[in-house]
């Protein structure tokens, strides 16, 4: 007899394969003498429309608001494929020589979910077991396998993750349809979204409300050996007070400047803690300029590929059972670095893992198999790991002096390295290097008025908003008991595993844009965010840790999936209840016509994501919509307002610089393809381009 594994992904299904040896290749799976090895592309299903619990298409004002199903459906996704694997699935778990089923989805509760869900909608019965996997080396899966467990041992994991999945269903769906048949504009917003808009929105308020003053301060540029350094004093002369400035500068250019004191100290250095997802994040968009989009898909495959840990974790701590785990990887690493095992509480605590600990590298160490950003991000891993565990003690030697100018004293400080220890790893950037200063040297000042004028508030980061979102009531006074305290709480807007692509999201929907590292609000997302305080939808930090909190206390066993259903019904018809009524966002009149709707005649708008029929609002809906990143098989290609009109027109549209297959430069023509269902691109035709 045999037992069927299923993999979230093909990738982990092959890699699975591999450590266990199969060899057999079936379609879509891969088999061994006691081991049958399938996989999901991701979801296989999802929720139903609200259109699939009526059984037609319906208006969306025919709906009544908020709708909350009395129990949830799901159906297979239509994406390419997805029918097809879960039909190859279906066969294998009902083979007779199949007598277990191993749900081996990503080490989370939405791995749990997607697996769990395809067993469920297959309606087999047969014994169910959870493979975990914190890592995805050969040894690990092959020690992992040997210990699944009963699938019921993750149960409150499935409960946490499927209350996740109705409650944003339920926001989303009836919120989006409420806000946009109040404002006659398609808004899509959800849970976690709306406060991710409203804490930028807010900072570019802000910015755009804020007037610079000028004010006055007094520096002295000074020189000792060579070495310059500058005193400045603190204080911040507005305009109206410029005399009392002229008077300040000419009473310390009357004096000169002496030593009055000399402090010297060593500093033993602490290097920084372990990484969490969002925190390895932020020092990749800070130190390298990576942004969050694309760190995050590097970290997967660096994962998936073995290197590392699992990274979708919130905590930068090790549980105190992986200590032999550290010192077998130590031991190998000993080979080119002077490392020694620490037992210490800065590096294993349990009270701070929730369910999977910091990212660390692996067993599994890459061959210079790594381009540019894949083995920056992970020397960067690397080298935190190293740095916690390195031998040598890191020391610095800091000065502080102590200068006095008539009455008024002035310190300035500077640090050099004694002992390098982790400094080697994570090269540090110490202050600059002060003159050798002697108790009672003295040395002439010259005070000068220099002009300054306030700063607006900056935008926010990719760094401000992760931190955020990863506790929206943080304190500058709050320690690291406090944050983690927060965290096992729930007290964070949305997870490690989504606040990536929840900020997509936004951009996709052209709520927001990022320049660098930094976020802007656009027209439209003003406008949202403006349109839910009209109609009092407060979704914002409060009531959205409220229910992160909810989602914790069903994993912890003290709240159910139907008070989570309950809780967000309520929520939504108190929203909805109010029946405020608000001005139109656009009118339809002062819209600028993209088209005429192929399929009904009537005509095609621009919208934050493509450009559709205004007929999705007639009974039946139109539904043709040209989204604004639309393909050709793996051909990316961005569908501007000038090409939409002219593939609407039935006209080709020209896309250049697209890489073949033998890496040469091809050039494409494409039309518009209607099947009824799907609005497509068509090739028609492809040539090289000239060099």
């Amino acid at each position: 007899m045999k037992k069927l594994i299923i993999a979230e992904k093909p990738s982990l299904g092959r890699n699975i394969a591999n450590a266990l040896g199969l060899k057999k290749r079936g379609n879509g799976y891969i088999e061994g003498e006691k081991y049958i090895v399938s996989w999901a592309f991701g979801h296989l299903f999802e929720l139903s429309d609200v259109d699939d619990y009526f059984g037609q298409k319906m208006k969306w004002k025919e709906v009544e608001l908020p709708f909350t199903p009395r129990k949830f459906k799901f159906k297979l996704k239509e994406s390419k494929g997805i029918a097809e694997q879960f039909k190859i699935l279906k066969n294998l778990m009902e083979r007779e020589d199949v007598e277990g089923i191993i749900n081996c989805g990503d080490a989370d509760r939405e791995g749990q979910i997607i697996i769990d869900r395809i067993i469920k909608e297959s309606k087999i019965k047969k014994e169910v077991y959870r493979l975990w996997l914190p890592e995805q080396t050969k040894e690990t899966i092959i020690k992992e396998v040997e210990n699944i467990k009963p699938d019921r041992e993750y149960i409150r994991l499935a409960f946490e993750g499927y209350s996740r999945t109705v409650m944003d269903w339920l926001f989303g769906i009836n919120l989006t349809r409420y806000i946009t048949l109040k404002s006659g504009q398609l808004m899509p917003v959800g849970r976690v979204l709306i406060p991710v808009l409203k804490f930028i929105y807010d900072r570019d308020i802000a910015i755009e409300k804020f007037v610079k003053e000028k004010y006055i301060q007094l520096e002295s540029e000074c020189e000792k050996d060579e070495i310059k350094f500058k005193l400045s004093k603190s204080t911040k002369y507005p305009m109206k007070a410029e005399k009392k400035a002229d008077s300040k500068c000419e009473e310390l250019n009357s004096y000169e400047g002496i030593v009055l004191s000399k402090e010297n100290k060593e500093i033993k250095k602490q290097p920084g803690r372990l990484f969490s997802l969002s925190k390895l994040q932020s020092q990749l968009s800070k130190k390298n300029k990576i942004d969050f989009k694309g760190s995050l898909e590097i970290i997967q495959k660096l994962y998936e590929n073995g290197y590392i840990t699992y990274p979708r974790t919130n905590t930068e701590y090790l549980a105190v059972n992986e200590k032999g785990k550290v010192k077998q990887l130590l031991k190998v690493l000993s080979k080119d670095h002077n490392v020694k095992f620490k037992d210490s509480k800065k590096i294993f605590d349990d009270d701070k893992v929730e369910s999977h600990s910091a990212i660390i590298p692996t067993m599994k160490f890459p061959k210079n198999n790594l381009n540019g950003r894949e083995k920056i991000i992970y020397e960067t891993i690397l080298n935190r790991f190293i740095s916690n565990f390195v031998a040598e003690e890191t020391i610095t030697a800091k000065v502080v002096v102590t200068i006095g100018v008539g009455e008024e004293k002035f310190k300035l400080s500077g640090e050099s390295v004694v002992q390098e220890g982790f400094y080697r790893y994570e090269p540090a950037n110490l202050e600059n290097k002060l003159p050798n200063f002697i108790v009672g040297d003295i040395f002439k000042v010259q005070f000068k008025k220099i002009l300054k004028e306030t700063n607006p508030p900056r935008k926010v980061s990719e760094r401000e908003l992760s931190a955020h979102l990863k506790n929206p009531f943080r304190k500058d006074s709050d320690t690291e008991e406090d944050e983690y305290r927060a965290m096992l709480k729930g007290i964070e807007i949305g997870t490690e595993a989504t606040r990536t692509g929840i900020i997509e999201n936004a951009k996709k929907y052209e709520y927001i844009s990022q320049k660098g590292s930094n976020f802007s609000l656009e027209p439209l997302g003003q406008k949202v965010v403006e349109t839910l305080d009209k109609l009092n939808v407060d979704l914002y930090k409060t009531k959205t840790v409220e229910f992160s909190k909810l989602l914790k206390k069903v994993y912890k066993g003290n709240s159910t999936i139907q008070e989570t259903i309950d809780l967000v019904t309520g929520e939504l018809q108190k929203i909805i209840g109010q029946n405020i009524e608000i001005p139109r966002v656009y009118d339809d009149s002062e819209r600028e016509i993209i088209g005429i709707c192929p399929r009904c005649g009537k005509n095609i708008y621009e919208n934050s994501r493509g450009f559709s029929c205004v007929g999705y609002r007639d009974t039946p809906p139109c539904n043709f919509t040209l989204w604004k990143e639309s393909k050709y098989k793996s051909i990316e290609v961005k569908i501007s307002k000038t090409r939409a009109k002219k593939l609407i027109k039935g006209e080709p549209i020209l896309v250049k610089k697209i890489k073949g297959k033998n890496e040469k430069m091809y050039s494409a023509e494409f039309k518009l393809e209607d099947t009824g269902k799907y609005v497509n691109l068509k090739l028609e035709k492809y040539f090289p381009e000239k060099e």
